[in-house]
């Protein structure tokens, strides 16, 4: 499985859920890699770190890229089970040449307005990419928003729900459970880790566990 981690909005949480899918795939014994296709390269940072403080965790590769990814992945592909991309926060060549060769693509976002406003772009992009593989014979390309960041507040549901119906009215399904802003997640992330390697926080497991059951099972269902 190709999995494309991207939107154009940074500090929305790209890498850490890019960590998290990477770790969970690599918990189904297949090979996984983790590209970085960020200038800033956090996933690299984060890989590097997991090699120094965790040798003894479930190993995930990593390398980087830039431009269009195509060939690299294509050449990845043979020796690795799960491919996970975290493209950063910009409208990018990596971003688009992503879109036309990944299977999923998890689309982190804030629910304050000004985040709202960039998936307009990005929609127009998947459904561009969609035309464009379905033209050369391809599968859709099937992109999901999930809702990064958000508060364990009742009545902050309500914000929920208002940016979940201006999502789906731009034509991109969204995860049904999004993710509450936790110290474990910072906090795990530091040494190279995530909430599934440090297995002290289990409001965080369980929760992630369910958003990445959604986001990468086939059909956005409950």
């Amino acid at each position: 499985m190709i999995v494309l981690v991207g939107s154009e909005k940074g500090g929305v949480g790209k890498s850490t859920i890019a960590a998290h899918v990477a770790v969970r795939l690599s918990m189904t014994g297949k090979p996984t890699i983790l590209i970085d296709a960020d200038p800033q390269a956090t996933s690299w940072a984060w890989a590097q770190a997991r090699n120094k403080y965790k040798p003894d965790s479930l190993r995930v590769e990593t390398t980087k890229m830039t431009g269009d990814i195509r060939p690299g992945i294509k050449d990845l592909a043979a020796s690795y089970g799960h491919i996970v991309v975290d493209c950063g926060g910009a409208d990018s060549v990596a971003l688009r040449s992503g879109m036309m060769i990944a299977h999923r693509l998890i689309i982190p976002s804030k629910v304050a307005r000004r985040d709202l406003e960039t998936l307009k772009h990005v929609s127009t992009l998947v459904h561009t990419a969609n035309e464009k593989r379905e033209s050369e014979g391809q599968s859709q390309l099937l992109a999901r928003v999930v809702f990064n960041m958000t508060r364990a507040l009742p009545n902050f549901w309500t914000r929920i729900e208002g940016a979940k119906k201006v999502v789906e009215s731009l034509g991109l399904g969204v995860c049904p459970y999004p993710i509450v802003e936790r110290v474990s997640y910072d906090d795990t992330q530091y040494q190279g880790g995530t909430v599934f390697d440090d297995k002290t926080d289990q409001k965080a497991i369980d929760e992630m566990e369910r958003v990445l059951k959604s986001l990468l099972r086939k059909e956005n269902t409950e």
